[in-house]
């Protein structure tokens, strides 16, 4: 029984030890030789070769600013700084810790409740260009304000207020090549799932939708801690579902 014991002992110690290992490059989340600049109003922390993407991304998400506030009820704009990545690799790690090689290639932005996380446009990775960089960095803007007023709100509605106000407006084909989505995979919350079933193009469309259909002002509902769709479309998630999908089928 002792020698049980101290296998089980032994085998938890290095279960905590690679677990520390792992979460270890999550300690900070800037990486070695970042240095602190001033663009726009906004605090940018970069390496030095990617200083030119300072004013840059700064200038991106000043210029959507006050629209993106109004937009969201004249949101909590203050203290948020962004912190640009070299590559992929270092916001993976930044995220999950070594454990970020299993994220997907796609993966170029993330949020905190104070701050942009995005890669250098300069080093987009495959999935990207520097334009959707770019504009994936309004996109992570607009998570931290909705965060700061509702930050359990469901992963369609997340991520449709970010599409929407950042203006990543999909390809017609890329809404039709995914329309068939069903409600099971509408209600999944799962990252993955959502980027597998389309959610990036249909979630714009889903804003687009509620927006043409209740009126923006109805829609800012979403942002109130607790707030279901049948509180702010008046029908339950399921016959709003239905109703989109079939509004989807006229595209």
């Amino acid at each position: 029984m002792r020698r049980f014991g101290g296998i089980m002992f032994w085998i938890l110690g290095v279960v905590a030890g690679i677990g520390l290992l792992n979460f270890s490059p999550m300690i900070s989340p800037n990486t070695p030789g970042m240095n602190m600049y001033e663009a726009e109003g906004i605090t940018v922390y970069a390496v030095e070769a990617d200083k030119d993407e300072v004013p840059r991304i700064a200038g991106r998400i000043a210029d959507s600013r006050e629209r993106v506030v109004s937009y969201l009820g004249d949101a909590d704009a203050e203290g948020i700084d962004v912190i640009i990545y070299p590559n992929a690799w270092a916001l993976k790690r930044k995220t999950i810790g070594f454990a970020g090689v299993l994220l997907p290639a796609w993966y170029i932005g993330k949020n905190t409740n104070d701050s942009v996380l995005i890669v250098s446009p300069e080093n987009p990775g495959p999935a990207h260009t520097r334009e959707s960089v770019e504009q994936a960095a309004v996109h992570e803007f607009v998570h931290v304000l909705t965060d700061r007023q509702h930050k359990q709100m469901g992963y369609w509605l997340k991520e449709g207020f970010a599409l929407y106000l950042a203006q990543q407006k999909p390809d017609l084909s890329a809404v039709r090549s995914h329309r068939d989505i069903t409600y099971e995979e509408f209600s999944t919350p799962n990252a993955i799932q959502f980027a597998n079933v389309g959610g990036y193009s249909l979630a714009y469309k889903m804003m687009e939708y509620l927006e043409a259909e209740y009126g923006w002002e109805q829609v800012l509902g979403f942002l109130t801690p607790g707030a279901t769709y049948e509180d702010v479309t008046g029908k339950a998630k399921q016959e709003f579902f239905s109703e989109w999908k079939n509004w989807l089928a006229t595209l």
